[in-house]
């Protein structure tokens, strides 16, 4: 019992932090999407304030983070349907370019890793924020793809910008190279598989 109030303390914790976490206009950095300290499991729900008009979304987050060994996981709110391989929206009130991103607090998550976590976010959002040409010249050129016919980022090639040879860079290489894997092993399923998603 005692391990999973101080999941739930942590979680609260994280959660606190998310929703007090300022943009240097002033605005909230997050909007919050979970149930909140006594409603909900371990897991902080939220997703970037699509109000700030960022140029970068909770996926990118999510790589950028993944540099100080932190995985938080992003999603875009849509899913490819498995009848006709189209990208569809998962829900009816938003798009499904929207992203949002879960922090599951596991028991071995203390404190101090959570401030850690904390720190890395707010550091994380500040560097994105200085990236602005990069992500703009990234987003771009997957929409330039996506307009002329192409079906999804996976088909995007190695992207070179300013920023080529930087530890973000290697993460978009990674990123495209594991997008164009699972889509080759989408290829060579059949086409009358079983597919089950399962949405936690």
């Amino acid at each position: 019992m005692q391990k999973v109030e101080n999941q739930m303390q942590t979680t609260a914790y994280l959660r606190h932090f998310i929703a007090n976490l300022k943009h240097p206009n002033g605005e909230n950095r997050f909007q919050l999407l979970d149930g909140g300290d006594t409603r909900c499991l371990p897991v902080v729900a939220a997703r970037l304030n699509p109000n700030l008009g960022l140029h970068y979304d909770d996926v990118d987050m999510q790589h950028a983070l993944s540099e100080s060994h932190w995985y938080v996981s992003g999603y875009s709110l849509g899913f490819e349907n498995p009848a006709t391989h189209e990208f569809e929206n998962l829900f009816t009130d938003v798009g499904q370019e929207t992203t949002m991103f879960r922090i599951v607090v596991k028991s071995n998550i203390t404190q101090s890793l959570a401030e850690n976590l904390a720190d890395k976010i707010e550091k994380v959002l500040t560097v994105l924020d200085d990236l602005d040409h990069g992500y703009e010249t990234i987003h771009s050129k997957i929409q330039a793809l996506k307009d002329k016919g192409g079906k999804s980022e996976a088909d995007v090639p190695i992207l070179e910008h300013e920023y080529a040879g930087d530890k973000f860079s290697r993460t978009v290489r990674k990123t495209i190279f594991a997008q164009k894997l699972m889509q080759k092993q989408r290829e060579q399923r059949s086409t009358s598989a079983i597919v089950s998603q399962h949405i936690c």
